[in-house]
């Protein structure tokens, strides 16, 4: 019963985390497209806290890299932040997917 759940849960965050991705990519609107970046940056960090302290205290290599992909949605945000061009929003879309592609394959794998 408990691993329906947990794989319920897993589904419910792989299609939260495929969708904010594609609008954060595909919206027209500037407005609508720096929210979906904050909450996609926001998604990446949650993520990488559940993968983190989902792991026992003893894999301590597995929970850096868990948190490492948070750390890059917050290496993200201060880019998008600070930007002034098109390349530096770019790239701070590309470390948010990043962030969120690989916190979701951690937790599977």
């Amino acid at each position: 019963m408990a691993l329906g759940i947990l794989l319920i849960a897993f589904i419910g965050m792989s299609v939260i985390s495929l969708l904010g991705l594609i609008f954060m990519y595909l919206l027209k609107n500037e407005r609508a497209k720096a929210a979906a970046f904050y909450c996609m940056a926001i998604w990446g960090m949650a993520v990488a806290a559940m993968g983190a302290v989902s792991l026992p205290v003893n894999f301590t290599a597995a929970r850096l890299a868990a948190w490492a992909f948070g750390f890059l949605s917050v290496i993200a945000l201060i880019i998008h932040v600070r930007a002034k061009s098109k390349a530096q929003y770019m790239t701070a879309y590309v470390l948010v997917t990043v962030s969120v592609i690989a916190g979701i394959l951690k937790i599977f794998l």
